[in-house]
């Protein structure tokens, strides 16, 4: 018997289901299938059921259900311990980031944690919303930005803003975009993200009441891009606001007056680690910097 028997054993009780289970342990069926054999030979008891409805604790597998999630607390409270002994914050801190260091205040917070805490040093790996956390939950990052909502229940997430919305179009369309209707801005050509990114929804809610679906003539997924398209003259796109601040005080953008959505921008780690001195040193640097007050419940569920 192992932690990994007894965490398969936690999850398939969990989820009722052996393909969940796999999903969120990031590994195949037939390996939750071979790690919940081994440990029921191992214990000489039937830990489940399997039946139509999916998977069903047996009288020996619910009794014994509370003893596993006790020995893997016991587990991740000794994990812990051993990186407090220290009582000094030092480690290498992965951070996948998806966007452009200013917008995520970056800068000053590497000033702030450099004089705060001298041992943390950030790795920070440019990726995707939607592939950030993916990496948090396979171990492969320590922490991550992302936009829009996560519902992985083995992730903490705390809110660090609502970022607002713009239509923008190149500045030589301001004619066209001038008391545009959505009908209207469905027959420009639109610089679409694809569907693994969070503003490809809010760009489909802004049509959500509309009779015309949106000509979409490309799909970038970085935000250089976009803004690169659009100052070109190929179409019109959604941007943060600060990013259509700038094209108009560049001359290169003009913003459509209509209502667009928000989306919230977040940070998540791995639930299990929001405990962790390096986990605790990281969120405190990141609500300083963002001005997230410590009573703030709602941004503050990862502690």
């Amino acid at each position: 018997m192992d932690l990994n028997q007894l965490r398969t054993f936690v999850t398939v009780a969990e989820e009722k289901h052996l393909t969940r289970a796999a999903e969120r342990l990031f590994t195949s069926q037939p390996a939750i299938s071979a790690q919940l054999k081994a440990l029921e030979e191992s214990l000489d008891v039937k830990l489940f059921d399997r039946t139509p409805k999916g998977m069903v604790l047996t009288p020996f597998g619910r009794q014994l259900l509370s003893h596993a999630e006790k020995t893997l607390s016991a587990a991740d409270s000794m994990l812990v311990e051993a990186k407090s002994i220290k009582g000094q914050v030092i480690g290498d801190l992965r951070v996948g980031v998806n966007s452009d260091f200013p917008f995520l205040r970056i800068p000053q917070l590497m000033v702030s944690s450099q004089a705060n805490y001298p041992g943390m040093q950030l790795s920070l790996e440019s990726s995707m919303s939607a592939e950030i956390i993916v990496d948090i939950r396979k171990g492969k990052l320590d922490s991550g930005y992302f936009f829009g909502p996560c519902v992985s229940a083995d992730l903490s997430v705390t809110k660090l803003a609502d970022i607002k919305t713009v239509v923008v179009a190149p500045v030589e369309w301001a004619e066209r975009l001038n008391n545009a209707n959505i009908e209207d801005l469905a027959d420009l050509p639109w610089i679409y993200t694809t569907a693994s990114c969070p503003f490809y929804l809010l760009k489909e809610e802004i049509f959500r009441d509309s009779t015309k679906s949106p000509k979409k003539t490309v799909f970038v997924d970085t935000e250089d891009g976009i803004r690169e398209l659009v100052k070109a003259g190929s179409g019109i796109s959604l941007l943060r606001e600060d990013d259509a601040d700038k094209a108009e005080a560049e001359g290169w953008g003009v913003r459509w007056s209509g209502s667009c959505p928000s989306v919230p921008l977040n940070i998540a780690v791995q639930k299990n680690r929001v405990h962790e001195p390096l986990i605790l040193a990281w969120l405190d640097e990141l609500r300083k910097c963002w001005g997230i007050a410590s009573h703030d419940e709602s941004a503050l569920d990862a502690i």
